[in-house]
């Protein structure tokens, strides 16, 4: 890990959580990046560091951005994973917003658990976001997962539905798996984005953090999501009101949800 891990300083938080967000397969809706940045604008998070991008990323599949002006180079940025933290009355945060690696996951979710003991997280909340076949008039359907049996009373009291779930998979498994041999509580909740629903999801973002504030115990200023929340509502209604497909499909997925059998349950 040495060199990976690029910290300004020494921080030592107090009962810290660390609260991951990743762009790529696993942000359908945008559900993971927008809302840990939504808790560091929020909270006004500090920087801290990073996890350096280097050994992590395929260029050709994720290439760095650049800026040029009348012809001088100003600027050039590879993927980032930024690392901020906060520290409230009773609890500490600890926000990395990155993006999903495509290369050396052990590696990428040792440099992550060394971070959370480096400022004395004992927990690890990770956020996801995935497409499917449900209604958006309907609270949104949060799923979760742990590597520690005796926190799933605690996802149940938050309304998580407990993930049940064989096949492809993000790099937020293999932290799951780390953490669990080096004795860290990771919880990987996951939000359902109806598949009609494109760009950004603020209201599954917002059904997410509602939970994540349950479990961590720490209240968040969430009125600007509910207000995004509500405009997205009202956006799809509208265009449900003009377009006899989109209604169509909308009325059927509605029908489809009220039969037990079709309610899913999975993710990781």
């Amino acid at each position: 890990m040495s060199g990976t891990l690029r910290l300004n300083g020494t921080v030592q938080l107090r009962n810290a959580s660390l609260i991951i967000g990743l762009s790529g397969w696993g942000n359908a809706g945008e559900v993971s990046t927008l809302s840990v940045t939504y808790l560091i604008e929020k909270l006004k998070a500090s920087q801290l560091g990073e996890i350096a991008s280097e050994k992590f990323y395929d260029y050709q599949l994720q290439r760095p951005h650049v800026s040029i002006e009348g012809g001088l180079l100003r600027g050039y940025w590879p993927p980032q994973n930024r690392l901020l933290y906060w520290q409230g009355m009773e609890r500490g945060l600890l926000l990395l917003l990155g993006a999903e690696p495509h290369l050396n996951w052990p590696d990428y979710a040792q440099a992550v658990l060394g971070a959370a003991e480096t400022v004395g997280a004992r927990r690890i909340y990770t956020i996801g976001g995935y497409i499917i076949g449900i209604p958006h008039t309907e609270e949104p359907l949060i799923t979760g997962s742990t590597n520690n049996p005796e926190l799933i009373p605690e996802l149940r009291r938050a309304g998580v539905e407990l993930t049940d779930y064989r096949g492809p998979t993000s790099v937020y498994s293999e932290i799951l798996w780390q953490g669990k041999a080096r004795g860290l509580d990771v919880v990987s909740l996951w939000g359902a984005v109806p598949l009609y629903v494109h760009g950004s999801n603020p209201k599954v973002a917002l059904h997410i953090l509602r939970k994540l504030a349950m479990m961590i115990d720490v209240e968040f200023d969430l009125k600007d999501m509910e207000q995004k929340a509500e405009a997205l509502d009202a956006q799809l209604a509208a265009e449900a009101e003009q377009n006899p497909e989109l209604r169509q499909l909308i009325d059927s997925l509605r029908a489809g949800r009220r039969t037990p059998s079709t309610r899913p349950s999975y993710m990781v």
